[in-house]
């Protein structure tokens, strides 16, 4: 469909059918990888020499050309904007400086890329044909992983990344920049979980895959002050800068002989041409190489929030009071589990605690801190109860309890039950109808 703005009567002059087109291509789904030459729409201006509205024209459906009459001779200025969703149009050319295109979020590519385009001077001849060549009003960022400097033992698996401090908004037709953390999105492009495989895979030049971000243009500029080191592009938080320079954040799970994560690293670091330049520029594709180095937890060029690491070492782990527990109807016994770190995952065996509940041995109450249970008898009957750690411990505990049986020798070992331990942490005991396995 094209739609026109301007019907004031022109003079009779001489005409020619000129060919206007963009390029582009057909229609795409929506995806995470958005297909960057895609245009669903797009909107055509034309202005002529004194900057004064010819024609606006509206393309949609995936058209990307169309003939129009235009006078022989006559000098020109086209401009267009793709993947707008909306006509977009000026009754003269100057009123396009201020023309900004906003994204709802950050990667809405259903309609494609939002792109431009701007020819000034195009003077009309006999065989007339103007093709305009878009470009993209984002950039693109593609970040991959080099842990070849990494010591010996040392595990970084990326689980997230996103962009921080990411427009919401760009001016089309003039450099763009944003002035204020309101003018950016709270969680920028992001990928997360199995989006990120690829930067814990290896390739065969020993550097991970790569994984692409897409951002609106941010042109912050130089940083005036000498930098020694990469390290002196990490603002702190009280440089305005931290709130409107782009950067990029990872989530990283860290694991080494002596250290682990109990919460995603944060690791930032901010974008730019080089140690000295803040610009992130429309239609440009950056690459990108992370090194950690040593340990991984001090990086020259990034800042890291390492409230998440913990000591690994040592570690134990003890049950209480012991094994194989006797007692009378109407009796209290306290249960648990010790061990260290103190966070490490743990499974009390509440799902053993409701069968022989429900079987009538014993009643029970949880410890405010999951590490145990205070059993109170009420039936006679045998049960037991199985608790286990998690990494880095790997241990567990079998207890079993007796209530009101004749007193044995041995306590009597049932054919159904496991109590096999093994290092690794994968022991039973099993029963009908449940597993037990290594806890996550």
């Amino acid at each position: 469909m094209i739609a026109g703005c301007n019907t004031a009567e022109k003079p009779i002059e001489k005409t020619v059918l000129c060919c206007i087109s963009v390029d582009g291509c057909g229609y795409s789904v929506k995806s995470i990888d958005p297909d960057e030459e895609l245009i669903s729409d797009v909107s055509i201006m034309i202005f002529d020499e004194r900057g004064e509205a010819e024609e606006c024209l509206w393309l949609r459906n995936g058209e990307t050309s169309v003939e129009i009459p235009l006078v022989t001779g006559k000098t020109y200025s086209f401009r267009a904007c793709a993947n707008f969703g909306y006509r977009t149009f000026a009754d003269h050319i100057s009123e396009l400086d201020e023309t900004v295109f906003y994204m709802a979020y950050p990667d809405e590519y259903s309609k494609g890329m939002p792109m431009y385009a701007a020819v000034d001077g195009i003077r009309i001849g006999e065989d007339a044909t103007v093709n305009l060549k878009m470009k993209r009003l984002m950039a693109r960022i593609s970040l991959r992983m080099d842990r070849r400097k990494l010591s010996k033992g040392i595990e970084m698996n990326v689980i997230g990344v996103r962009i921080g401090n990411c427009p919401k908004s760009v001016r089309v037709f003039g450099t763009s920049r944003v002035s204020s953390h309101d003018q950016c999105f709270g969680m920028g492009f992001s990928r997360n979980d199995a989006q990120t495989a690829a930067l814990n895979t290896l390739t065969n030049d020993n550097l991970s895959g790569a994984v692409t971000l897409y951002m609106l243009e941010n042109m912050q500029g130089d940083i005036s002050e000498p930098i020694d080191s990469d390290s002196g592009k990490v603002f702190n938080e009280q440089d305005y800068r931290k709130d409107v320079c782009s950067y990029i954040e990872m989530d990283i799970e860290y694991l080494s002989h002596e250290k682990y994560s109990e919460s995603p690293l944060v690791y930032r670091f901010y974008l730019g041409e080089s140690r000295t330049n803040l610009d992130v520029e429309r239609n440009c594709h950056y690459r990108i190489t992370v090194c950690p180095e040593d340990d991984g937890l001090n990086g020259d060029g990034w800042r890291v929030d390492k409230s998440g690491i913990y000591d690994l070492g040592p570690t134990y782990f003890k049950s209480y009071p012991e094994p194989y527990i006797r007692g009378k109807i109407g009796d209290k016994v306290h249960i648990g589990c010790t061990f260290s770190p103190p966070n490490t995952p743990f499974d009390v065996g509440e799902s053993y605690m409701k069968d022989d509940k429900e079987t009538g041995i014993y009643d029970y109450e949880i410890d405010p801190d999951g590490h145990g249970a205070v059993l109170t008898l009420t039936g006679p009957g045998r049960g037991w109860i199985y608790m286990v750690a998690g990494e880095p411990v790997n241990d567990g505990a079998l207890f079993v309890i007796e209530v009101d049986l004749p007193s044995a020798g041995q306590p009597l070992q049932t054919p159904d039950m496991l109590t096999h331990i093994t290092p690794m942490g994968y022991f039973g005991p099993t029963r009908a109808g449940s597993h037990v396995g290594k806890p996550t």
